[in-house]
């Protein structure tokens, strides 16, 4: 072990642990921190200078991975090199794997099998150390397990800590956890020299359509070959998903290479054998991002960078996370290139160009600010911390998302209205998945059996895409992952009555209530109940009115489709549909009020649906609708369509702007007439709601106060100095508050006139007319105007119109 880079760093750790109890520890990817680090810590807790004697030690040290297959792989390589059985000393929990025991002393874990002990037992009976690898990565239940634990240690001081990353911001982290901060373990690692290559712009990924999986593989696949011609040693591949890693080895072995698949549903001995390595010949491991961090695959040389990744994004049409691929970050992409030279000189291949990866993003962002966190805050309500208030979170869950969630919590029970769990709650959180999946299968256990439940609920978790659901859930039955489900669901209905497809269909639909779509027309489209329009291309599609969808994702034959493509579905009958999804059936009677004629149209329609899809529409009369209903309508309407679409007379209109001018002026007990939540809607609505045409001068002139009347204070006419006298133009009801009124006259009638006159404290605007009506002026300020401008236009008029007098000082 002393020829790992990290054992440099031993002596730091240990010390850092039995002084302080916390430490943050940096080192990059290759180094040995994942398998040497617990067994130092390890070693420190029990206080002993050995690693293989046990005596004295105070409780087990739980490492936490990111993922299953680098909890197993770094679980067998300390097995190995502490010279001890897997399953004993050391072992691993992952969810539907263990191998572990009473007598293990460092058990390798998944931040979620951590998570979901720490909601059982809250103390951590008989752990002394916990370690938290690669926090860098910054996934939700990671995040929540870091939190808690610094919580923790404020009752338990006896409880070691210590967090580990190859990237960090280590004196973040450090405050985070310990106050004052934990000691920071910095153990650097040269790497080898790397001969960076980029994709010219016409191979470029990112120029590729990466919703085509064709296109990704066949770029991937032209760059490996040209790797292979161009390079020596072993040849790491990144790619996105589990399928590209299967494909392309399989394309790959078609070549003649020795190639493997390296992804976390490998079985353990898959894994092993991949990890293992050895021979002479030269291998292509095709990797997904477990081979980023966490996990070393011996002799690679070369690495291949797709520099696309998986990322969680909240999708709001089907109310939780899905997996998206994106270009990835250039921490990452750094990561993965790394892995070319831990053993010696390396190449990278990167299928972007330098211009793209320079504008790739630095970091990955943290997944809570891009995940539904419906989960999260229910395991957060379940330590006692609603909505993660108190928890030394290294980023607070985000506004919007976290009142998203836990509206679904409150809907299905799980918290009451102060964001504290209920007892539903924690039934749900003991079920290790979504807890909306965990209540749709509390649901339909009450009509199917319990192993069919659990075999969906595991397909449907594991995010495997089948084409036949029915079948993967027959195949599912019994698994060791549908087996621990089963042990965790309620024991469910002892007679069941649905069965086969009907029970299968049915309790996806009772998980993704919101996913229940029915057909539109004749076609292979349909209508979600939560609004999405989605495509299924399933030649079932076309004799299915109902279907229950288990999987959804992007169109990607139809770049300007805003639907989505349906890959797991499973046709269900409207009876079935209604049901599972009963909590979206509405009957609402609605009431609406359209402009036209003297008073407008009401209608009204009795409606029934599930969420977005409507089941039936009766007209119901009018006079049968209580006065409320109707006068409802009628104010929506006018919100929506607005006042003028009212029948105005000259007078009527005129009595409005005035009005509405000396409001805005601020002449006391005017009201506000523009609409809206007027005065003059509270009078106008009864009459239309009646199907009365309203008297709107009446009325308005109901609202003006006695003792300032209006013809005084806003007058229609003036009177000017030539003795004419002129209208006076009001601003529109909508117009900006300091546009005036206006005269429009011509130029000659203000002859004598010195001083605009005004009305509510505003001067009055003059539109000064030529003889002809055509505009020549406009001022506010008539004394000014004859001193100033009109020279000229007195120079410009008098000659074209020498009949009309043009005096030197009007």
């Amino acid at each position: 072990m002393t020829d790992l880079p990290f054992a440099a760093g031993r002596d730091a750790l240990i010390h850092a642990v039995r002084t302080r109890g916390t430490a943050v520890v940096q080192a990059p990817p290759g180094t040995g921190k994942t398998t040497l680090a617990p067994q130092y810590v390890a070693e420190a807790v029990q206080g002993t200078q050995g690693t293989q004697g046990t005596q004295g030690s105070t409780g087990k040290v739980v490492v936490t991975q990111p993922r299953r297959v680098a909890a197993r792989a770094a679980a067998t390589r300390v097995a190995e090199l502490r010279g001890v059985r897997l399953g004993d000393e050391v072992g691993y929990t992952v969810r539907g794997d263990r191998k572990a025991g009473a007598s293990t002393l460092i058990e390798m874990v998944t931040p979620g099998v951590l998570l979901r002990r720490m909601l059982r037992d809250p103390d951590l009976d008989g752990v002394a150390a916990v370690v938290v690898d690669e926090v860098h990565e910054r996934a939700l239940e990671s995040d929540l397990v870091f939190a808690m634990l610094a919580q923790l240690r404020e009752l338990r001081d006896d409880l070691v800590v210590v967090a580990m990353s190859a990237t960090v911001d280590g004196a973040r982290f450090a405050g985070l956890l310990a106050d004052p901060p934990a000691p920071v373990v910095d153990v650097p690692s040269p790497i080898h020299a790397l001969d960076v290559r980029y994709a010219d712009s016409a191979a470029s990924m990112v120029n590729r359509d990466r919703r085509s999986r064709t296109a990704v593989q066949d770029v991937v696949l032209a760059t490996v070959r040209r790797a292979l011609a161009e390079t020596h040693g072993d040849v790491l591949v990144f790619v996105p998903t589990i399928r590209d890693t299967t494909t392309l080895a399989d394309r790959l072995a078609g070549d003649g290479v020795e190639a493997f698949a390296l992804h976390g549903r490998l079985s353990t001995a898959e894994q092993a054998a991949v990890v293992r390595g050895g021979g002479n010949t030269r291998r292509v491991v095709v990797a997904t991002d477990v081979a980023e961090s966490s996990l070393t695959v011996p002799g690679v040389r070369v690495v291949v960078d797709s520099c696309l990744a998986r990322t969680a994004r909240r999708d709001t049409s089907r109310d939780m996370s899905v997996l998206v691929t994106e270009v990835a970050s250039q921490a990452s992409c750094t990561q993965r290139g790394g892995r070319a030279g831990r053993e010696g000189p390396g190449t990278v291949y990167r299928c972007i160009t330098a211009e793209q990866f320079a504008k790739a993003p630095a970091f990955a962002p943290p997944a809570v600010t891009t995940s539904d966190l419906t989960s999260a805050m229910l395991d957060v309500a379940c330590w006692g911390s609603p909505r993660g208030a108190d928890l030394p979170l290294p980023d607070a869950f985000p506004g919007p998302a976290s009142d998203a969630a836990e509206a679904t919590l409150r809907s299905l029970g799980a918290v009451d209205a102060d964001g504290r769990v209920t007892d539903v709650g924690r039934r749900l959180a003991a079920v290790p998945t979504d807890p909306r999946l965990a209540r749709g299968a509390t649901v339909a256990s009450r009509r199917v059996d319990v192993r069919t439940v659990a075999a969906v609920l595991h397909v449907v978790d594991e995010g495997s895409r089948v084409s036949d659901l029915p079948a993967a859930v027959r195949q599912a039955r019994g698994s060791q992952g549908a087996r621990r489900l089963e042990r965790l669901l309620d024991a469910g209905t002892s007679s069941p009555d649905l069965r086969g497809e009907d029970a299968v269909a049915y309790t996806v639909a009772c998980a993704f209530p919101g996913l229940v779509a029915h057909r539109v027309g004749d076609s292979n489209r349909y209508l979600t109940a939560s609004g999405t329009g989605v495509v299924w291309r399933d030649a079932k599609a076309h004799s299915s009115a109902w279907i229950a969808i288990a999987d959804l994702g992007r169109n990607s034959g139809n770049t300007s489709s805003t639907e989505a493509l349906v890959h797991t579905a499973v046709p269900l009958s409207r009876e079935l549909a209604l049901q599972a999804a009963s909590p979206l059936l509405t009957d609402e009677l609605t009431c609406t009020w359209t402009p036209g004629g003297p008073a407008g149209k009401l209608q009204a329609r009795r409606v029934r649906g599930l969420g977005a899809i409507g089941l039936s529409s009766t007209p119901v009369a009018t006079a049968d609708l209580s006065e409320a209903t109707r006068a409802a309508a009628v104010r929506r309407g006018l919100a929506s369509h607005g006042m003028d679409v009212l029948t105005w007379s000259d007078n009527a209109r005129s009595l409005r702007r005035r009005i509405q001018y000396l409001h805005v002026n601020g002449v006391d007990g005017y009201p506000d007439v523009r609409g809206g939540e007027s005065e003059l809607l509270d009078f106008v609505v009864p009459d239309l709601a009646a199907g009365r045409r309203p008297d709107l001068a009446g009325l308005l002139r109901g609202l003006i106060p006695w003792d300032r009347p209006v013809d005084t204070y806003a007058p229609t006419t003036l009177t000017l100095p030539s003795g004419r006298t002129v209208r006076l133009t009001y601003p529109q009801v909508d117009d900006a508050p300091d546009t005036p009124p206006v005269v429009s006259t011509r130029l000659q009638d203000c002859f004598g006139l010195h001083d605009s006159p005004e009305v509510a404290g505003r001067r009055v605007r003059f539109e000064l007319l030529s003889p002809a009506g055509r505009p020549v002026a406009v001022t506010d300020d008539p004394g000014g105007f004859w001193s100033g401008v009109y020279a000229q236009v007195r120079a410009e008029m008098r000659g074209r119109y020498p009949k009309h007098p043009w005096p030197e000082n009007p």
